[in-house]
């Protein structure tokens, strides 16, 4: 599976030899969203670095406020570590790709006009994030942004999808539901559980395929794709 400077290049391609303009269109909004994608997923790693967000605003030549507007989600998420944190009270590092997939996956649900981020949301900001193993490993059993966005089913409560939300996704911990901060929280037992040091996208799509009621794993199997097989793929 191509990663996605290959994708990128690909899309550009596309756009400029599409012989339609329908067609050339199609690749240029797939273009804006996998740049947007790439774009946060690079200012998340400057960030990791160090990097200050005067100096993201500069290599992006808009201003400090615009930076920082804009991206600001990058530095301020947190997965929850609870009491399931590592023995000596060390700290585990979320990955610049564990939390851009988190920050598209809020793009999601707010896009699907969801109240809260759910596992199937997170499933679409891990496809969007094009992090190095399971984007493409997800893409590699067929499953495209596309499909899945069509495909997308709610998590069951009780056995029924939840009611309507009121409102679209908010911000801060308020706008991840119940569920998918259970999710987070079993991704860092994971981690400490496997000795990682650390929660990447790997720990994200494993803790959220392990209930088969939730979001994440009754879109793969709307897909036709069986979530234990890529548990399966993903487990050490």
């Amino acid at each position: 599976m191509s990663s996605s400077p290959d994708r990128l290049r690909d899309l550009v391609e596309h756009t400029v030899r599409a012989a339609q303009p329908a067609a050339a269109l199609r690749a240029m909004t797939a273009l804006r969203e996998e740049l947007e994608a790439f774009e946060r997923l690079q200012v998340a790693r400057a960030l990791d670095a160090g990097q200050s967000f005067s100096a993201v605003a500069r290599s992006l030549g808009i201003s400090r406020q615009a930076a920082h507007r804009r991206y600001r989600d990058l530095a301020g998420i947190e997965l929850p570590h609870g009491d399931a944190g590592p023995k000596g009270g060390g700290r585990v590092l979320v990955t610049s790709e564990a939390r851009a997939a988190v920050t598209l996956a809020r793009e999601e649900a707010s896009a699907m006009g969801a109240g809260t981020v759910g596992t199937e949301h997170l499933l679409l900001g891990i496809i969007r994030s094009r992090a190095t193993t399971a984007a493409p490993l997800l893409e590699a059993g067929g499953v495209s942004l596309a499909d899945a966005r069509r495909c997308a089913q709610p998590t069951l409560v009780d056995g029924a999808p939840p009611p309507a939300p009121p409102a679209p996704v908010a911000s801060g911990p308020r706008g991840i539901s119940a569920y998918a901060r259970a999710v987070f929280e079993q991704s860092l037992r994971l981690a400490v559980k496997r000795g990682d040091g650390y929660i990447g996208v790997d720990h994200l799509l494993l803790a959220a395929l392990e209930e088969p009621t939730g979001g994440a794993c009754r879109t793969l199997s709307e897909l036709g794709v069986d979530p234990e097989e890529v548990r399966a793929s993903l487990a050490p």
